[in-house]
């Protein structure tokens, strides 16, 4: 991770100076005007591949997160009593496919219940209801319930995900009203290893909100949650440009999707427009559009695959 300190302090700098500043971003480059290495369809597809799986990375987070009152007894995959009882609970979220479950593991600090440190391991393979398909480990540590003021829960990540690896750190702190919303902000630091053996580094700093389904604890059917804010992405052909999501669209993942269902995020370099991606309006589909200027200054639309991964260099 350090080879990647300056294009931190940078891509920081970037967000930084970019996240309140949507009204400066008028003009909008041609596809060929666009300092990228790739095409514009390639970035804006390869960069939302890696959206696609923090849906699931973010999910399984909160999931086990907001089930911590549960967690009432020290346990690790050794101690069958109260594993047995956690993979009970588990299976009420209908969540995962068949008999495969994660392992848990739990550890409190020794005068109190907090910190408490969640393991979540998901062995060579775990499959989701939805398809999808994890393995490796997710680790919680949470200074506090997570819907009490000044919680912090912060994540390690080191997983695969339908092919793609995830690896480095997340901060997730409650900044909502205690009892009355459930408002997080959420900075991360993160790098995708694609199949090819691409690599795209990730900076993030967004809020979430729960706007809907925490009332109904074991039925994910009615989850509604939030996205909005910035990030800033540099990949393996140096490509280094930042996206942000418009703020009176902010993009909305549901407990029965595996994907998000609508939303709008803006693509910049140099706070220079260039591509629009186009989530929909609510349904659970597998397709995005995005728009861009060609060279003879004309508005083009086209059709993506959501999580599609493309590496079609520009020649």
């Amino acid at each position: 991770m350090k080879k990647f300190s300056f294009l931190l302090i940078v891509s920081l700098a970037v967000i930084f100076f970019s996240c309140d500043k949507s009204d400066d971003v008028i003009d909008v480059l041609n596809e060929d005007q666009v300092e990228l290495n790739n095409t514009v369809k390639t970035v804006v597809a390869s960069e939302e591949s890696t959206e696609d799986v923090m849906v699931s990375v973010d999910y399984e987070t909160d999931l086990f997160s907001f089930a911590q009152e549960s967690f009432d007894e020290v346990t690790s995959s050794t101690k069958c009593t109260a594993a047995e009882r956690y993979r009970q609970m588990f299976q009420l979220w209908k969540r995962y496919k068949g008999e495969q479950l994660p392992n848990v593991a739990v550890q409190f600090a020794d005068s109190t219940r907090f910190p408490m440190t969640i393991t979540i391991d998901y062995g060579d393979s775990t499959v989701l209801n939805n398809g999808r398909v994890i393995s490796g480990t997710i680790v919680i540590v949470l200074t506090a319930a997570p819907f009490t003021d000044g919680a912090v829960r912060e994540i390690t990540l080191d997983l695969v995900i339908d092919g793609i690896a995830v690896d480095g750190w997340k901060r997730i702190e409650f900044t909502g009203e205690q009892g009355v919303s459930r408002k997080f902000a959420c900075t991360s630091e993160l790098t995708f290893t694609f199949p090819d053996e691409t690599t795209l580094f990730r900076t993030a700093e967004r809020t979430r909100e729960w706007v809907s389904g925490l009332d109904t604890k074991w039925d994910v059917s009615d989850d509604r949650i939030e996205i909005r804010g910035s990030v800033t992405c540099v990949d393996s052909e140096q490509n280094e440009y930042s996206k942000t999501i418009d703020a009176e669209n902010p993009l909305v993942r549901i407990g029965t999707c595996r994907v998000i269902v609508s939303g709008l995020v803006i693509f910049t370099q140099n706070q220079i427009e260039f591509a629009r991606l186009d989530y929909g309006d609510g349904e659970c589909d597998n397709t995005a559009t995005y728009s861009y200027t060609n060279d003879a200054g004309e508005t083009v639309t086209e059709e993506i695959e959501i999580g599609k991964h493309l590496r079609l260099r520009d020649k």
